[in-house]
């Protein structure tokens, strides 16, 4: 409004002066200056009401999925039903609240001169993890002169996930090295009828192709089939979000704990183990053990949205999401404060027969003396310990018990 304000009062000085000047002077140079001036005032006022008339814009970006670390393309297209105005138009792309502090905001000059379309790109390069949005973007315009000057937002939407990073695991051993729960590997066929050895009660997760029928119909509820050759390979992780929990440490310690968790599900997924997924930020999370290639990306959708932002207490969450999972699951938390609610809790489970993997990570190369006492009661609680320091993520390859 001020460009436009002020580029009104040069304009209409600019009429008066040419007139004044015409008309006191008189003759063919200073009548034929105020006529030009009135050609350029129309060209003033046709530039300003048709600066944005017929203008579309698009955005596009090259991937939707990205791990961290990883560069992402954005292409911008102007397109316009006519040539005219002759000017120029500058692009301004506002930048998700996460990079706003890291990267400035990109500006793109532009001439079009008579192109109906313009096209351009630009990259916002090492993207860390998370869900990122693009949203309006700001175009401005203005005429050869200087004289006007008019700035629309154009509502888009444009958004795209980036995982976290993690590493190849060679090794996950739980206290005696197996998994726990009854799931079906992947080699064995449901409908092959001589496998079967009995029935058991049916449990989430289960595919329908392996329920029994004849024997769910006597009234006693589902019942599905057992087959010879099955694996213990059921695990679900915990993965704890408080905020409180993360106030005054580094803002990397969540990331080194989100990233390990990434890693146990890739070497889970890797190995057809089933494997599952629970938290509470503002909703409740609960992804039950599953093994198939949509059910991966399905977890890991959910490991690049998460934040240290919940409010609930993770003890409480954890208290209650645990008698949610059947008996025989493994249950893998993955924490960065040890406290005495949380070790009462887990030693709890362990003794009601549950198995219990804890991986505590922190921030400083060692461990004081309160953390390894917390360990070793969990340890005589058999409760399988992992002290995981966040310094050490690249040298990952085996995750054992303490």
């Amino acid at each position: 409004m001020k460009e436009w304000t002020s580029g009104k009062i040069k304009a209409i000085a600019l009429i008066v002066t040419t007139y004044a000047f015409a008309k006191f002077q008189g003759g063919f140079a200073s009548w034929f200056l105020f006529y030009s001036s009135l050609v350029f005032l129309a060209y003033e006022l046709f530039a300003y009401f048709l600066m944005f008339a017929g203008l579309e814009v698009e955005r596009e970006i090259d991937r939707t999925r990205l791990r961290e670390g990883e560069d992402v393309i954005v292409t911008v297209r102007l397109k316009r039903r006519i040539w005219f105005p002759l000017g120029w138009n500058m692009v301004i792309e506002p930048l998700p609240d996460r990079l706003a502090g890291v990267f400035e905001p990109h500006r793109q000059l532009i001439f079009p001169w008579f192109k109906r379309s313009v096209e351009f790109r630009y990259v916002i390069p090492g993207l860390p993890r998370g869900y990122y949005h693009l949203q309006a973007c700001v175009i401005c315009g203005g005429d050869f002169f200087g004289f006007i000057e008019r700035r629309r937002t154009y509502p888009l939407f444009n958004d795209f996930l980036v995982y976290p990073r993690y590493r190849e695991l060679t090794n996950w051993s739980l206290g005696d090295g197996n998994f726990s729960g009854t799931v079906h590997v992947s080699h064995r066929h449901s409908d092959d009828v001589a496998a079967v050895r009995g029935v058991r009660d049916y449990q989430r997760g289960d595919r329908l192709s392996q329920i029994h029928w004849r024997a769910s119909a006597r009234g006693t509820g589902l019942k599905t089939k057992e087959f010879e050759h099955q694996a213990m390979n059921q695990v679900v992780f915990f993965l704890d979000v408080e905020k409180e929990r993360y106030r005054n440490k580094p803002p990397q310690l969540f990331e080194t704990a989100v990233k390990l968790t990434a890693s146990l599900t890739a070497y889970a997924n890797r190995n057809q183990y089933h494997y599952g997924l629970v938290y509470k930020q503002k909703d409740r999370v609960a992804i039950p053990p599953a093994c198939s290639p949509a059910h991966f990306f399905r977890v890991f959708d959910q490991l690049a949205r998460v934040m240290p932002e919940g409010t609930d207490s993770f003890v409480r969450i954890l208290s209650r999401e645990a008698l949610e999972q059947p008996p025989g699951v493994t249950l893998t938390v993955i924490t960065a404060r040890l406290d005495k609610a949380l070790v009462a809790l887990l030693t709890q489970l362990s003794q009601r027969g549950r198995r219990v993997h804890l991986l505590y990570v922190h921030a400083d190369p060692l461990l004081t003396l309160e953390e390894k006492q917390a360990l070793r009661l969990l340890a005589s609680g058999r409760v399988t310990c992992k002290s995981v320091p966040m310094s050490d993520f690249e040298e990952w390859k085996r995750i054992g018990g303490a």
